[in-house]
């Protein structure tokens, strides 16, 4: 190989691995805007709670305790409050699921674009809202487990899109899958919420450190001449 192509090579080698550490820093970047959003949607919740709460309270004067329990004001409110919880953790959500795509994108050379970091946060958005208007019809349990499902395939199918591979489209189901389930728990089991979730964020980052390991981080600075 000619000292010329030694060269060529140094210079894209270096790019590339500048380039990746960028592109990280803006994945980073993209998941804490996305996260906006979802004061939007909090908002929501709140004024929807707010008048279910209203209508739970009329129920109640008119109404005995037993029926009151049972009535669906109720168990509307708690459907709300449980869609409250859930969007503390949206941060979680965006940050991991960018994160299995950088993952991706390192370990197959594919390059994703910022735009298409843009749409799977947006489609995660509106897995709230569709958890929020379904909740109102059926309840938390069914409408997160309709709302999950839609999500988790369509981020899935995306990911066999992008990197056009049925396999990655595999693996990413089988990771949103883990991770769309991880929330439910911290939801359902809130004594234990906050060490599953850093249990869950450690086995992340240790993930994350062990499929980038292999690039050169400080190939900040560009190749002045061919290698000795």
């Amino acid at each position: 190989m000619s000292d010329a192509t030694l060269f060529q090579t140094g210079n894209y080698t270096n790019l590339k691995s500048r380039s990746m550490g960028l592109k990280l820093m803006v994945v980073c970047a993209l998941a804490l805007v996305m996260t906006i959003p979802s004061f939007f949607v909090g908002s929501l919740v709140d004024d929807r709670s707010q008048g279910a709460e209203n209508a739970a309270r009329q129920t109640s004067n008119r109404a005995s305790g037993q029926q009151t329990l049972l009535g669906s004001p109720i168990k509307t409110v708690d459907s709300y409050r449980s869609i409250n919880r859930s969007l503390k953790y949206v941060l979680l959500f965006l940050g991991l699921v960018f994160l299995t795509y950088f993952i991706f994108e390192v370990t197959t050379g594919k390059r994703v674009h910022p735009a298409q970091y843009l749409l799977v946060g947006t489609a995660q958005i509106i897995f709230y809202l569709l958890l929020l208007s379904i909740a109102e019809k059926i309840g938390f349990d069914f409408a997160y487990l309709i709302a999950a499902g839609g999500t988790v395939g369509l981020l899935s199918v995306n990911a066999g899109w992008i990197f056009n591979s049925r396999a990655q489209g595999v693996r990413a189901l089988a990771v949103f899958s883990l991770l769309y389930t991880l929330i439910y728990m911290l939801l359902r089991m809130q004594d234990d919420a906050l060490l599953i979730g850093a249990i869950a964020s450690f086995v992340a980052v240790a993930a994350a450190m062990y499929f980038t390991r292999k690039i050169d981080w400080y190939s900040s600075l560009p190749v002045t001449g061919p290698p000795a």
